[in-house]
């Protein structure tokens, strides 16, 4: 009972905040327009504040612990690989290959896995999945740009390069910048001496990017829940339930069973319960709000983009629960 009861604990706040962001949708209290617009803001100003924040928290750069990033980065990896074999051999539609493809290695980390992290495990994960966000977030970027450019065929609007256009949308991304300007914060501390931003007389300046950050995951959630559009499910069933069990059954037990069973291979010790929370944030949580935008803008199926979104996000509250409970049960977390 208090495994399930911490699990219920880390995940429906989440959950219950998205749903509520439904239900303002369809009383009429926000509408489009505020979904839009909104999301333009935490994306623009509220994510950049929050990887800043966190990456800022970070004493000295020899805390990041490189053994998690690299198992983050080979997981992801291995999943985009997994996909790319499902899509070559399984999926006829061009249009929706790098769609599908989408679903086995890009999660909503920004949106539910950093706000999950801390909920399992407190600051301590948020900072550690801020960190390996540094690295995730551009190569979700790279992977998805490769993905979707290869099985439309079909050039960006701006007429670059396929090399040219992952590199702009990378220094474009608000993540990105935010982690970017945190680590060059933290490189030139210590010639800074003791001076910091969050206790020194500009510590104003601080304490409004950390009321931003803090609530972007929050105001994400309620727009994400605005977004939710139930139609054209029938026609789209067998790949959204591929979809679906690719994102929230197959990741996360791939990811998770990598993380605990192959650093000894790599000489590493076994993670803390930090880090573990941080990695299956990663793995677990449900298909990118940005893979919409993406497949629009580079001639996917956008409309099937939004469904495995829905879904996966929906049924996420399920899956993450019992996962969740699991691991806490057995001691991961």
């Amino acid at each position: 009972m208090n495994d399930l009861l911490f699990s219920l604990n880390a995940v429906f706040p989440i959950i219950l905040v998205a749903a509520f962001g439904f239900l303002a949708r369809k009383t009429g209290v926000i509408d489009e327009h505020f979904v839009k617009v909104g999301n333009k803001f935490c994306f623009k100003y509220g994510f950049f504040a929050m990887m800043f924040v966190n990456i800022y928290k970070i004493e000295n750069l020899g805390e990041i612990r490189w053994n998690v990033v690299l198992f983050a980065v080979l997981v992801v990896l291995v999943l985009f690989i997994i996909g790319l074999f499902w899509i070559l051999f399984c999926e006829k539609t061009p249009n929706q290959k790098g769609v599908i493809h989408q679903a086995f290695y890009r999660s909503n980390y920004a949106t539910i896995g950093l706000p999950l992290a801390f909920n399992i495990i407190g600051d301590e994960g948020m900072i550690l999945a801020s960190l390996i966000s540094a690295f995730s977030v551009p190569l979700y970027n790279i992977l998805a740009v490769i993905s979707l450019s290869t099985f439309n065929r079909e050039e960006n609007k701006s007429g670059d390069n396929l090399a040219v256009h992952v590199c702009k949308e990378i220094v474009k991304n608000p993540l990105i910048q935010g982690v970017a300007l945190g680590m060059f914060c933290v490189a030139i501390r210590p010639l800074c001496g003791s001076w910091r931003f969050s206790t020194s007389n500009f510590r104003f300046i601080y304490k409004a990017f950390d009321a931003l950050g803090s609530m972007a995951p929050w105001l994400s959630l309620i727009i994400l829940g605005g977004q939710f559009q139930f139609s054209a499910v029938k026609k789209l069933l067998p790949k959204i339930i591929i979809s679906t069990f690719a994102r929230l059954i197959l990741a996360p037990v791939i990811g998770m069973a990598m993380c605990i069973f192959l650093p000894p291979l790599f000489g590493f010790p076994h993670f803390s319960p930090a880090e573990y929370a941080a990695l299956f944030a990663l793995f677990a949580t449900p298909e990118a709000v940005a893979s919409i935008a993406m497949a629009d803008q580079m001639g996917g199926d956008s409309e099937l983009a939004g469904q495995i979104l829905v879904w996966t996000t929906i049924f996420s509250a399920l899956t993450l629960f019992l996962f969740v409970a699991f691991f806490r049960h057995t001691g991961i977390f």
